[in-house]
């Protein structure tokens, strides 16, 4: 009897600690989102932990033109988080035995006409470590050498598995957002996403100007769109288990050789397949970020409580200088990091 009483106090002290963690992370990022400024947040900000939402924010416009106010059911252009979601069907592509990492790519897209095709591996794209700077010129470095980020080497990705599922990469994309259940994501080629925000860039009087958007432009890379809630959802089932298996989940987070960069909010960033793991920091965490015209995005999961934060802004601040851009989204992040 004593021992089970001592474990209901024990029970009750976590929980009352965990309650008034997460009260804390509400008032922080209330108090940071409501200040008020010149350049307002405007979008959304979805904190998840455990599977359950603890904070959701939304402010300011999807349409400044139409006054029309973003909703938790507002959809974005999620930039290069896109990527993750091309290295997820590229990786259960292998697990299906449709490819192999270490495949030279000239097996699966043998039009390419530079001998570079039969250097280059599947490897080498997901971990931007090819040395592709056109696809008719010669590479700028041997492949696994060193490291450029872009979007060519995703591009020839989806076209990939197009040839090895016999799927085209849109439908692909949205069979994996269905398993998901992920119902405000799209490939914009499918055209079926009806709440997609319009992106904005503050001009030099500080006012938000219409970007046009490139939609179908390296989608596999930076083009895709999804919600807030969305993504969390995509967390959930990929650091779950429910989209790769154990060891191939491993193996996309796990950092690759030469493949590192400075980033504007994450310091310096170790990439594995289509995510990248931040080396400064005390916690865990595995993060992506995403830029497109007119929309800055980020998605950082913390493995040790199981926490998404997720923020999605259809205004860009300052495109030449992204750490304006991402201002809110490193305030966000350090507020939920200071209580994990």
């Amino acid at each position: 009897m004593t021992r089970r009483f001592l474990f209901l106090i024990a029970f009750l002290s976590s929980f009352s600690s965990l309650f008034a963690q997460q009260k804390n992370i509400s008032r922080r990022l209330d108090s940071l989102l409501t200040a008020s400024t010149t350049t307002p947040f405007n979008g959304i900000v979805v904190v998840s932990q455990g599977g359950k939402t603890i904070y959701r924010k939304t402010a300011g416009y999807a349409s400044f033109e139409q006054k029309q106010a973003v909703s938790g059911e507002s959809e974005f252009i999620i930039g290069s988080i896109s990527k993750q979601i091309t290295a997820v069907i590229v990786l259960q592509e292998i697990e299906k035995g449709h490819l192999r990492l270490n495949d030279p790519i000239h097996k699966y897209l043998p039009d390419l006409a530079e001998k570079w095709a039969d250097t280059v591996t599947i490897h080498h794209l997901l971990s931007h470590t090819h040395g592709i700077t056109a696809l008719d010129k010669p590479l700028a470095f041997r492949p696994g050498s060193r490291f450029a980020y872009g979007f060519i080497s995703f591009d020839l990705l989806s076209q990939i598995v197009e040839k090895t599922s016999g799927k085209t990469f849109p439908d692909l994309c949205m069979a994996l957002f269905k398993q998901c259940g992920m119902q405000h994501s799209f490939h914009p080629g499918i055209k079926q996403y009806k709440q997609l925000a319009q992106g904005y860039t503050l001009n030099q009087e500080g006012q938000p100007q219409k970007e046009e958007s490139m939609l179908n432009v390296f989608a596999a890379a930076g083009g895709l769109i999804s919600s807030g809630d969305d993504l969390v959802k995509w967390n959930n089932a990929l650091h779950s288990g429910k989209l790769l298996s154990d060891s191939t989940y491993r193996l996309m987070i796990t950092p690759k050789e030469n493949a590192f960069r400075e980033h504007v909010t994450l310091g310096t960033i170790d990439y594995g397949y289509g995510i990248t793991i931040p080396r400064q920091t005390a916690v865990p965490e595995l993060a992506v970020t995403g830029v497109a015209p007119g929309f800055i995005s980020m998605d950082v999961y913390f493995p040790g409580t199981k926490t998404s934060v997720v923020v999605l802004e259809n205004i860009a601040r300052d495109m030449m200088d992204l750490k304006k851009s991402f201002y809110y989204h490193e305030q966000i992040l350090h507020i939920v990091k200071a209580a994990q």
